[in-house]
């Protein structure tokens, strides 16, 4: 689990949509940088309100994850976070036992003259359970005034079997532990807010997993959007630089053979190292430096290195949309800015 900041204020998001609607918590988002469409906004809002699971699928490079990280964020709350893999266990999801205790415990307890039995009974207890990240989601909820965030990221990759120890969970907000009895919250008002991360590449999730969720599908920002989400990301960066970046992302989606197109992930590691590095101007020789924020794989390397020329020359010359995108949110900032001064 990430605590939240003691030195900020904690925001309870369901206490904020009631009393000032979504476009407070929009707001709230752009604080991290985090633009989030309409769209997705609205899906967000029925799960928060609703205490279901919200799961989000979309391409690699939608923003994806960064959505459930602003949200943690911006309202400063613990989070709990999930990578989603073959191999997990019933310990790494719901919960495990202690036995190393339980076996001091019950050693100590017959010493001390109690009998077995009474014994065996009390190793069952809350001290010797270990909770997995997601009950322990759902138990800090039951016992603390604070909205948790739990993530599971790339839920796809689960085993089947561990989706399965999910179900009760995101359907009643509780699982039941033999030998000690319920763990979570009745209540769902006070459920987590759950967010299940998909590239939908590995296998398909279960109906019944799906029927407990609430459902988006996050397309890849437009390239009007980009810009704004590259002004948001990376606020030190300057016109020109942001104006170099969208141009790069713009003209690679060009190059023929490159299997993996950089997306916004990449232009955003792209523009802090510019702006990083002082960086004055773009040509072949810059791009080549910088060439592995963009290039994941060999071959898509060598596709970009034979068109470096190409991609130097787009960025050095006008591109009518991009640069009045860049100069309308420049534009907007700098009369934010004002009205914020005076």
């Amino acid at each position: 689990m990430t605590p939240f900041d003691p030195n900020k204020p904690v925001i309870n998001p369901r206490e904020l949509l009631r009393k000032e609607g979504p476009l407070a918590l929009a707001s709230l988002l752009a604080t991290t940088g985090y633009m989030v469409q309409e769209r997705v906004l609205n899906d967000l809002v029925q799960s928060i309100m609703s205490g279901m699971p919200h799961l989000v699928e979309g391409p690699r490079g939608g923003g994806k994850t960064a959505l459930a990280e602003a949200l943690a964020e911006a309202c400063n709350l613990p989070t709990f976070y999930l990578q989603g893999m073959q191999g997990l266990k019933l310990e790494d999801v719901l919960y495990s036992w202690d036995g190393t205790g339980q076996e001091v415990f019950v050693k100590q307890a017959l010493d001390s003259g109690a009998t077995l039995d009474d014994a065996r009974r009390r190793q069952w207890s809350s001290e010797f359970l270990v909770l997995g990240e997601a009950l322990a989601a759902y138990e800090l909820a039951s016992r603390e005034d604070v909205v948790p965030v739990f993530i599971l990221d790339e839920i796809d990759k689960l085993d089947p079997s561990i989706e399965d120890m999910l179900l009760q969970l995101f359907g009643r907000g509780f699982a039941s532990v033999p030998r000690f009895g319920d763990v979570g919250v009745k209540d769902q008002e006070r459920w987590p807010i759950v967010v299940l991360l998909s590239n939908d590449i590995r296998h398909d999730l279960s109906v019944p997993m799906r029927s407990r969720c609430l459902y988006s599908w996050v397309q890849l920002p437009t390239p009007r959007e980009g810009v704004a989400i590259l002004c948001s990301r990376v606020p030190e960066a300057g016109p020109e630089e942001v104006a170099w970046v969208a141009k790069i992302l713009d003209c690679v989606q060009d190059v023929q053979g490159v299997r993996d197109k950089p997306a916004l992930r990449e232009g955003i590691s792209l523009l802090k190292a510019l702006v990083r590095d002082g960086v004055r101007g773009i040509n072949e020789q810059v791009l080549l430096d910088y060439l592995c924020h963009l290039a994941k794989r060999h071959n898509d390397r060598d596709c970009l290195v034979e068109a470096l020329g190409r991609v130097a020359n787009a960025v050095n010359l006008s591109h009518p949309e991009i640069d009045s995108w860049v100069e309308e949110e420049f534009a907007q900032r700098s009369r934010s800015e004002f009205r914020v001064a005076a």
